[in-house]
């Protein structure tokens, strides 16, 4: 705002010119004693200076005094022996108008008798008596210099406040409880209400309101009525989540003190901060259903483990023979257990999974089609376990234990009636002539129970002349990414 946007001084100096008009008008010619007329500006905050046509001072109130080379009112002096010459220098081009019958006005920083150098606005204006034409002149001198001085604290403030919103992430206003609206606004309002500042001032209650999530509303409520039980400047602290215009919600941090108290130190505004915290607050989330999940995980592997011990150390076995088959399975389950981890435990590709567990194999010896279909973690881990099984089978007794035997590793996606499923066939063709064994070992409940409880679907080993052949049938809709959950 500038000094020539207040109405007041302006207004009062028409008054004042206005009434000299109307005295002299009715006088009929200038007055001899103006003393009573004068004595309307002796306590005037502002200069004012009354000359006759020929620059004679008629009258000098008090609040000129920095401006003159003499003491107020001067009267029978000349105007440019008396007022102070840096003052003088912006007055005459202005006197030269105003002999014209122009009001001139002028802002001017200008260095008073005492050498300080102050901002003033001068307004210099004929003086009128009727008939008579013009008289003399009024010069009226503002001392704007503390009012610009504080004029640019506020607007440096303003200026240290705006930079303080360029790097804060936070939204400022003064809600009033009353109305139900916000009676202030600044900061990052857009960024974290997704609304303007003119917008967010212009909501009714009732949209206001509408902006919190139900669920939070009376958070609000709460923290407000407890505020006023307590001190000022005590900080009340809450989160809510807050509607942007997309309809989704974000957790919102807002902290709150009274900013004016009704009946009874109620609180009837509050002065607020809100900040955007809903990538944290979803990041606590998330890490709260990691350590759960992790938890989870742990357990599970450690029954892993102690089932694989459990089978693969049997009495029946030689040491030698134990100890490899036990490190072959713990290797086998930490290679898929790498899979799933460079995938942050949402999934693996089954391509993936198969090469990693044909890996320590005669892989080239095993023939690989299929489309890259999309696994759960918990299903990889089964699928993986019961290919290392099939392959250390193979590698044993089967078609990898001798030079002439391959593996066809076949499987496909395919939907029936809205379902899909994967359909997986491992076939063993050259290698020597299999039979049905005895007795149900890990590898075989593995695969038949694993598959089942672990992939909902089944599993069928079939001991045909030509080799072994195992077909696995899963729902794809049954094995989802494994969940934090």
């Amino acid at each position: 705002m500038k000094p020539s946007d207040t109405p007041d001084f302006e207004a009062e100096n028409v008054r004042l010119r206005a009434r000299v008009a109307e005295l002299e008008a009715m006088m009929g010619r200038p007055p001899a004693d103006r003393s009573s007329l004068y004595r309307l500006t002796d306590r005037a905050p502002w200069g004012v200076l009354v000359t006759d046509l020929e620059g004679g001072v008629d009258y000098a109130n008090p609040a000129l005094k920095p401006w003159l080379r003499t003491t107020a009112p001067a009267i029978g002096t000349h105007f440019e022996t008396v007022v102070h010459p840096p003052l003088l220098t912006q007055l005459l081009p202005a006197l030269a108008e105003a002999r014209a019958g122009h009001v001139k006005m002028l802002e001017a920083d200008v260095a008073d008798v005492s050498g300080d150098l102050r901002h003033i606005r001068v307004q210099v204006a004929p003086r009128a008596a009727g008939a008579m034409g013009i008289t003399g002149f009024v010069v009226t001198v503002y001392d704007m210099t503390e009012w610009t001085r504080a004029l640019e604290a506020v607007r440096e403030k303003e200026a240290w406040f705006d930079r303080m919103n360029a790097v804060a992430p936070s939204a400022y206003h003064v809600f009033d409880f009353v109305t139900g609206r916000a009676f202030w606004v600044s900061g990052r309002i857009d960024a974290v209400y997704d609304i303007s500042p003119e917008d967010m001032m212009a909501l009714s209650a009732a949209e206001v309101r509408d902006l919190i999530h139900p669920d939070d509303r009376h958070r609000i409520d709460t923290h407000m009525k407890a505020l006023s039980t307590l001190p000022d400047g005590t900080v009340a602290e809450f989160e809510i989540r807050a509607r942007r215009r997309d309809g989704t919600y974000r957790w919102l941090l807002i902290r709150a003190i009274a900013f004016e108290r009704g009946a009874e130190g109620r609180v009837v505004k509050a002065l607020s901060s809100a900040s955007d915290i809903d990538e944290r607050r979803r990041a606590d989330e998330r890490q709260a259903l990691l350590i759960n999940e992790l938890n989870h995980r742990v357990k599970n592997t450690l029954a892993a483990v102690q089932s694989i011990a459990r089978q693969s150390l049997r009495r029946d076995r030689d040491p030698q023979e134990m100890s490899e088959i036990f490190t072959a399975r713990l290797v086998s389950l930490s290679a898929a257990h790498n899979v799933l981890t460079r995938e942050s435990w949402e999934g693996a590709g089954l391509r993936e999974i198969i090469e990693v567990a044909m890996a320590p194999f005669d892989a080239p010896r095993i023939a690989m089609l299929g489309p890259d279909v999309r696994l759960g973690a918990r299903a990889a881990l089964a699928m993986s376990m019961a290919l290392h099984e099939l392959a250390t089978n193979a590698a044993k007794y089967g078609a990898l234990s001798n030079e002439t035997g391959h593996v066809s590793l076949a499987w496909r996606a395919r939907r029936e009636k809205g379902q899909a499923f994967l359909e997986l066939e491992w076939r063993e063709a050259g290698g020597p002539a299999v039979t049905p064994p005895s007795r149900q070992g890990f590898g075989s409940r593995l695969l038949t129970q694993g598959v089942r409880a672990d992939l909902n679907g089944v599993a069928e080993l079939s001991f045909e002349p030509g080799g072994l052949v195992c077909r696995i049938t899963a729902p794809l809709e049954a094995t989802p990414p494994l969940h934090l959950s």
